[in-house]
This record gives structure tokens, C-alpha cells and sequence, in this order.
């Protein structure tokens, strides 16, 4: 064997240098001579000339604990080298450490090496990898099979992509039939692919049944990395309990706490809080190979996080939505009870350390009960832990006023549905902001006392001062609900309308993030990240790229908008994207050309190929967005003279055109979930999106547009009563699946008929959209405050009304509300709301795109044929 680079030499055991180290030593031996070795993406790929182009096959998977990857290494390398193949590897102890801890899904988890053997030769090399890594241990891979039990060897069939580029989402099997390369949280397997150990590893399906069969599995409660968690029987007794799983492995800690290891401490501390009333009983604990369960009592059908999604929030004033007096799902009543269950926790030595709208159980009689204490204080012992948000920022050692904090964020939850602001670095502000979030959600004028009662409360509750978070939890303890004055925590927290110099103010400085964002990106590894995500309008370079070109005046984002374009049109992942216009060329296409118009750079290359037969009919991926990007690539084509090429995109437009009125069916894909919303009627994916693209069109498509508008208006009053259930989904005001898309189209549709009626629809479809938006947590234009804010923008220009503009205004309040920063230099939240995101869809350009509207009174929307 090829000596390692010494443990105590060189870099510090396990970082990337020393990985890179030891695996630049085995290479140096004959057998890795020709094997070329790069560094990309948290990965260290490791290339075999010999290695046949393959778009996907069996690949494996090697386990690992992050301590032991190096020996890891060590170990499997030689194997390597004997068998051709391409691998990679986990750049470092800390890598695989984000990987193992489930973070980025429970399919990452284990992957501590991937192995691409050519074809016929996984058996041999597998085979030789278990015998070397024989009882060595590492979490389950999920979305694998696992190839002997006593080794952390995995297979599964998948994509092959060793160049730092991210895998294709979709195989195709030897006659076209396509099938999910993602990998996800349990094995697959498609039907062209033979297993290649199935003789050798017999299968058996898999039991309902738990616990050398004490208990039978009825329901899934959650999906974790770290483990399930069920609903199920006690078979001897009949009761109702939940069953609880930990992994080996899994989410470990700098003392080495896993999964396990915090199931072990919820164990004890259950024991510790046998018999609370509001806790759930130790039932049993048991062992099934390398995983742990705990057994508990079961408590109620659902948990406060759901109740709020799927009822609506909690009424704070003793009044249903409706206006009728109600004591069923009241807010100050959860209030008490659950400040009780703590009291009775708190007598027992126990600080929850992770109280949170999940983990409290609701009966079906009002009832409320604390569950999940993995993470919990005990004796002055708890592991590692917290969600993020309803943890007490900086807390260092566990004190009982330390669930007082997550009590008011609980609470703030149950009032609005949103959970509290994490963007800022300083909790202050973080703290502030979610109390404006609050008061925003509340009720005002005749029932604005109550609702500043609310926030009165919460404010205490969520003070960084320990005194003063006790001294809230005991006026709520002893009071049946506050009256008198609310003091300043009250309604003038409310979001202020974003205007005048302030807007101004906003506008810049998010500009400037966008920059700075654009140069990120161009300095970023070609390799790195998701390529194809990061090139496309819906949340990559093109989306990010056609907003900047929307400021060509300032000097510094034309500089930052032509190096994005010049990275995009050099990108190696390019040629790879599928046809779409928010997900694929069609939006690449048309940041390029734009930039070239306005920029000089290199216009885009013809992207080559006729429309598959299968392509969608939708505006994301689909015909409609396809043939929307031609139509204006067409104008900058004409606007630049070149009309031959203007002809050519619209030849494509008018075939995507025709396909969408030949009567093949136009219906989205996806299947209804709790979120559809108005998914058949909406922009992204409906007929929002189809009337769209064809009201720009003559002939049939404008007859088939004329039959989609009158749909979408009659669709507008049943659409806005659905939105305005207490229960509803936000999504019925979003930009993609909702109201805020499908106004958009009336408004479109109401300048080209001149049909004031259609503007009425839109109003309606707005108002609608405004009532839902205090409880929308999102800023960005995909399910979030800016794709309604882009409605009114488009309405009031349409209308001239200023009381649309003034609604506006209001809307970008509350997306100011949700970020960090002074007001009117915002930190904006992204898909992570703790983070800031270059995504159009749902990070900082979109946001900016609607203020820039909002503050110059009107203006294009990139990726929109209207307004012209």
C-alpha cells in the first residue's frame, strides 16, 4: 500500500488539504499515475481516464463517521486504483459532518465516498470495498441498498456526474422511458435496471411491525434524517403510541452525541417527568440493529404547527374569524395551558430548550402537551440543539426563563402563522421585527385593543432580559387576558408603508446586495453549487442578470450585469439545460440577449433541437414560457436588425402556440397536495400563464386567450372566498399558484380588450391577495410578498388609482418587516429565511424588482410580454 501523508504532518488531520494530501500520496504510486484529482463543491473528484462516458448506472456509496474519514480513505483507496472507476469524496471531516447531520436532507447522509465503476465492474470492487471496511460503522444511507450488514458499503442506480455538475433529474431507460435520478429517503429502483447483487442479498418487504412485534405502525407523523417518527398500536394492550427512531450516526455533535444519543437523554428525561400532566409517558425503549426507538404515550392527533396551517390562526380576542364568541382555539386559553404544562416541567429540574409550534400535541378537547425533550436540560446536562428562531439567541447555560422566549415565539406563531425573523445578526433586531410582524398580523381599528394586548404579551415574552421575560410569563400566568393601555409594544409597531426617500433609500441599497451578488457569483467555482439551478431565471444568473439590466444607467451594475452574462455564456453546464423559460434556456437566452443589446456582450447561441413531443404545457418548464422568451427575444431581435432571426424565434412561438390549442391537454402535472391552491388556474403552471403567452398572438390562439381570460374572471370570486377561509394556504395569493399571478393576466388582459370589467376581477383578485399578505412569510415573487406587490403595481398602473399604489406600499412594509438591517437598507430573508439568496423567485432580485416598480410608479417586468 501507498504510504498516507502522516496524521501529524502537512494539514490538520481530516481537513481538505489532508484529504487532498493522502489521496495526492496514493497517486503517486504507478496504479493512480494517469488519475487526475480536482477539488469542487465541499467534494475532491477523482478521475479515471480510462472511465467510460456514462449517463447514469449502479454506483456505490461509503459510510463514514467524520472522524474516521481519513482512515476511510486510506482504506478504500488502493481498492480504487485496482478497478477503473471514478469516485469522490467528501472534501474534509467538516463536509461530511453537514452531510451526516441531515441538514441537507436525509438522501445526503452517509455519503462519505461515491464510486462510479464501469459497467460490469461494481460486483468485484464492491465486494473487495465490504471486505476492507468490514465492521467499520457509518450511518444508513437511505436512499441506497446496503450490500452486506456488517459493512457500510451502498448501492443504488443513479445519474453519473463526477465533474462537480449537478446530476440530471431524470434517466432515461434504453427506450426513452424516463425515471427520478434524485436521489430521496428511501431506495428506487427503475425497471430497465437489474439488481446486481439481488441473488446474493434476498430482500424482504417490509413489516408494519416494530419491536419484536409489540407495536403495529398505523401512520407516519415525520420524516427525519435523524430518524421517523410513527404513529402506532401497543398490540397487547390496544392503546395508542408513538414510536420514535433514532439513527446510528447521524447529526453527531462535538462530543460525539448522535441521533441515539439524544433519544437516550429524552429517555431519561421522560423518566425524570413521569407522571406531568401535558407530557407523554415512557412506554418502552428498544434496540433494532444499529438503530434506537422510544416508545411514548400518544396525546392528540395533531401538533400546533399544522393546526394553525391547515385551521387558521388562533383567534385573539374570543372571536372566530366569522365574528361569533368562541372558547375553542382561543389564544390567550393556549397561552395558559401551555405556560402550565412549563410550570409543571420546570418543577421537575427540566428546562425544554426546544418548545416550538411542532412539539406542542393538541386534543380533541383543547388540550395541549409537550413532546420532543431530546435536546433537553436536565441536572445541568443537555445536548446539543435548538430550532432556530424559538431558541433564546446566545444561551449558554439552560435556565427555566429560557422557555419563556420560546413560549412568546410559539405564541406569536399561533397568532399569525408566521415564525419569528432570523435574518439579522443581532437579535434586537431580529426581536423588533417580529414583533412588527405581529402587530401587522392582528386585527386593528374596533378590535386593534385586543390585538395589542397580544403583543404587549409576546414583547415580554421575547425579551433578551430574563427579568423581564419571568415577569411576562407571570402576568399571563395570573391574568385572563390584559387590559387597559398596551403601552409601546402595541399597535404603533405596525409596518410602516414604505415610501418617499425611504423607498428611495431601499431601492439602492438592495440594488447594491444584487451587485454584490452578481459578482459572487462570477467569482464562484464553475464546479461548484447546482449549475443548472445557478443559470436559470427562476432562481439563478438569468433571473439575477435581467433585473440588473433593468438599472443600465449605473456604472457598476453594468459592469456586474456583463461579467454575469459572460459567465453564463460560458458556463459548462449551458448546453445541458432543458428548454424552459424559468427553468431552463429560454430564460438564459433572454438575459444574454439582453445584455447584448444593452451591453455589447456576446449574444446567445441558437439552442439546437425541435420542441420534444412531451414538453409541458406551463410557462415554467413548458410551451407557454418557451413561446413567451421567443416573442421577446423576437422584439430584441427587430429592435437590433436582425429580422431573420426575429422570424426564426417566431416560427418557435407560433409552434408552441399551436401545440397549446391542438387540443392535447394543458393541466399541470403535479398532483393536488394541501398547497395546490389555485395551481389549474394559476401563472406557472395553469391557464394564468397559457392566456399569457397567446394574448399576444393572432388568429386561434387569441380566440383560445379570450376563452382562458373569461375563465380566470368567473374563476376570481370563488378563488377569493377560498382564500379568505381561516385555514387557507398562502399560496392563494401567490405569484405562481394563486391570485397575484392570475390578477395579472386580468390586468394584461383588460388594457388589450379595454374591458374595465376585467380590471374589476383584478381588483378583487388584489384585495384578496392583501388580506392574506400580514400572514405571508415569504418576501420573494414565488409564494411571497413581492409577486402581490407586483399585482398592485401592475393594477395601479393600469386604474391610476393611488389607493392600489398606496396598498403597495403597505406590501413592501411588510416585506421590510420580514428582513434585518435599518429600514431602509434591508437585509431581505431568502428560501433559508436566515440567509440572504441571488434567486429571483424567491431572494433579493425579485424584491427589488417590485420595489424598483413601486418607486418609479410603473416599468417592466423581465420575463413578461406585457406591459410592451
Amino acid at each position: 500500500m501507498t504510504a498516507a501523508a502522516p496524521p501529524g504532518e502537512g494539514p490538520a488531520h481530516g481537513t481538505a488539504g489532508d484529504l487532498r494530501s493522502r489521496i495526492s500520496a496514493h497517486l503517486a504510486a504507478p496504479a493512480g499515475a494517469r488519475r487526475r484529482l480536482h477539488a469542487g463543491d465541499g467534494w475532491l473528484y477523482l478521475h479515471d481516464p480510462t472511465m467510460p462516458a456514462l449517463a447514469h448506472g449502479w454506483k456505490l456509496h461509503l459510510s463514514a463517521r467524520p472522524e474516521q474519514l481519513a482512515e476511510l480513505v486510506d482504506l478504500v483507496l488502493p481498492v480504487l486504483l485496482r478497478h477503473t472507476c471514478d469516485a469522490k469524496f467528501a472534501a474534509g471531516a467538516a463536509v461530511l459532518g453537514r452531510l451526516n447531520s441531515g441538514l441537507r436532507g436525509a438522501a445526503a447522509v452517509g455519503k462519505a465516498v461515491t464510486v462510479y465503476p464501469a459497467p460490469g465492474g461494481i460486483e468485484a470492487l464492491a465486494g473487495e470495498l465490504a471486505q476492507v471496511l468490514a465492521g467499520r460503522p457509518g450511518p444508513r444511507v437511505v436512499s441506497d441498498r446496503r450490500l452486506r450488514p456488517d459493512s457500510p458499503v451502498y448501492y443504488r442506480y443513479g445519474p453519473f456526474r463526477v465533474d462537480g455538475d449537478d446530476p440530471d433529474l431524470v434517466m432515461a431507460g434504453p427506450a426513452g422511458e424516463p425515471f427520478p435520478g434524485l436521489a430521496v429517503g428511501s431506495y428506487r429502483q427503475p425497471p430497465w435496471a437489474a439488481d446486481p447483487f439481488t441473488d446474493r442479498a434476498p430482500r424482504r418487504e417490509a413489516s408494519t411491525r416494530v419491536g419484536d412485534g409489540r407495536y403495529r405502525i398505523t401512520a407516519g407523523i415525520t420524516r427525519s434524517p435523524n430518524g421517523h417518527v410513527y404513529r402506532a398500536v401497543e398490540l397487547a394492550t390496544g392503546r395508542a403510541v408513538v414510536v420514535k427512531q433514532a439513527r446510528a450516526h447521524v447529526a453527531e455533535d462535538p462530543s460525539g452525541t448522535d441521533a441515539r444519543g439524544r433519544l437516550r437523554h429524552e429517555r431519561r428525561v421522560l423518566a425524570a417527568l413521569d407522571g406531568v400532566p401535558g407530557v407523554p409517558r415512557l412506554v418502552d425503549y428498544f434496540r433494532h440493529g444499529e438503530d434506537e426507538y422510544l416508545v411514548s404515550t400518544a396525546l392528540g392527533p395533531r401538533d400546533l404547527r399544522r393546526d394553525v396551517l391547515t385551521a387558521g390562526p388562533y383567534p385573539t380576542d374570543g372571536r372566530h374569524p366569522t365574528g361569533a364568541r368562541t372558547t375553542d382555539r382561543d389564544w390567550w386559553t393556549l397561552a395558559r395551558r401551555l405556560l402550565a404544562v412549563l410550570d409543571a416541567v420546570h418543577a421537575r429540574g427540566v428546562v425544554v430548550c426546544d418548545l416550538k409550534p411542532a412539539n406542542v400535541v393538541l386534543d380533541g378537547s383543547g388540550g395541549c402537551s409537550l413532546v420532543d425533550f431530546g435536546v433537553s436540560s436536565l441536572a445541568g446536562h443537555r445536548p446539543e440543539g435548538a430550532t432556530r428562531g424559538y431558541g433564546l439567541p446566545g444561551a449558554a447555560e439552560a435556565r427555566p426563563a429560557d422557555d419563556y422566549y420560546a413560549l412568546g415565539a410559539t405564541l406569536h406563531w399561533a397568532a399569525t402563522g408566521l415564525d419569528p425573523v432570523v435574518i439579522d445578526p443581532d437579535p434586537a433586531v431580529n426581536r423588533d421585527r417580529t414583533l412588527t410582524c405581529l402587530a401587522g398580523a392582528l386585527p386593528a381599528g374596533a378590535r386593534a385593543e385586543a390585538a395589542g394586548a397580544v403583543v404587549t404579551a409576546v414583547a415580554g415574552l421575547l425579551s433578551l432580559d430574563a427579568r423581564e421575560r419571568t415577569a411576562a410569563a407571570a402576568a399571563l400566568r395570573y391574568a385572563t387576558r390584559p387590559t387597559g393601555p398596551t403601552g409601546p409594544a402595541g399597535p404603533d409597531r405596525r409596518p410602516p408603508a414604505l415610501t418617499g426617500d425611504r423607498l428611495g433609500e431601499s431601492v439602492r441599497h438592495t440594488l447594491g446586495r444584487c451587485v454584490r451578488m452578481a459578482h459572487e457569483l462570477v467569482e464562484a467555482d464553475p464546479r461548484g453549487g447546482q449549475p443548472r439551478t445557478l443559470l436559470s431565471l427562476y432562481d439563478g444568473a438569468a433571473g439575477l442578470g435581467l433585473e440588473l439590466l433593468q438599472h443600465p444607467d449605473r456604472p457598476e451594475v453594468r459592469t456586474a450585469a456583463a461579467a454575469l452574462a459572460r459567465w453564463t455564456a460560458a458556463h459548462p453546464a449551458l448546453g445541458r439545460l432543458g428548454p424552459g423559460l424559468y427553468d431552463g434556456r429560454a430564460g438564459v437566452d433572454l438575459f444574454l440577449a439582453h445584455a447584448a443589446h444593452l451591453l455589447g456582450t456576446e449574444p446567445p447561441t441558437a439552442a439546437a433541437g425541435p420542441l420534444a413531443d412531451d414538453l409541458p404545457a406551463d410557462q415554467v418548464s413548458g410551451a407557454a414560457g418557451i413561446g413567451t422568451a421567443r416573442l421577446l427575444l423576437a422584439r430584441s431581435a427587430r429592435a437590433d436588425g436582425r429580422p431573420e432571426e426575429a422570424g426564426r424565434h417566431l416560427a418557435v412561438a407560433a409552434e408552441c402556440a399551436r401545440r397549446l390549442t391542438d387540443g392535447r391537454p394543458t393541466d399541470p402535472r403535479e398532483e393536488p397536495n394541501p398547497g395546490t391552491a389555485a395551481l389549474m388556474e394559476g401563472f406557472a403552471h395553469g391557464r394564468a400563464g397559457l392566456a399569457h403567452f397567446l394574448l399576444a398572438l393572432p388568429g386561434e390562439p387569441a380566440a383560445a386567450a379570450r376563452r382562458l381570460v373569461d375563465g380566470l374572471a368567473a374563476d376570481v370570486p370563488r378563488l377569493a372566498a377560498a382564500a379568505g377561509a381561516p385555514g387557507a394556504t398562502r399560496r392563494y395569493s401567490s405569484w405562481c399558484r394563486g391570485l397575484a399571478g392570475i390578477g395579472t393576466v386580468l390586468v394584461q388582459a383588460a388594457r388589450h380588450y379595454r374591458e374595465p370589467a376585467l380590471l374589476a376581477r383584478a381588483a378583487e383578485a388584489a384585495a384578496a391577495c392583501r388580506a392574506l399578505a400580514p400572514r405571508m412569510g415569504m418576501t420573494g415573487q414565488c409564494c411571497g410578498l413581492a409577486g402581490v406587490g407586483e399585482l398592485l403595481v401592475d393594477l395601479a398602473s393600469a386604474t391610476g388609482e393611488e389607493r392600489h399604489w398606496r396598498t403597495a406600499e403597505e406590501v413592501a412594509g411588510l416585506v421590510l418587516s420580514r428582513g434585518g438591517g435599518p429600514w431602509g437598507r434591508p437585509l431581505l430573508p431568502g428560501g433559508d429565511p436566515g440567509a440572504e439568496s441571488p434567486a429571483w423567485a424567491v431572494g433579493t432580485p425579485g424584491v427589488l424588482a417590485f420595489l424598483r416598480r413601486l418607486h418609479l410608479r410603473g416599468g417592466p417586468r423581465p420575463g413578461r410580454l406585457f406591459p410592451a
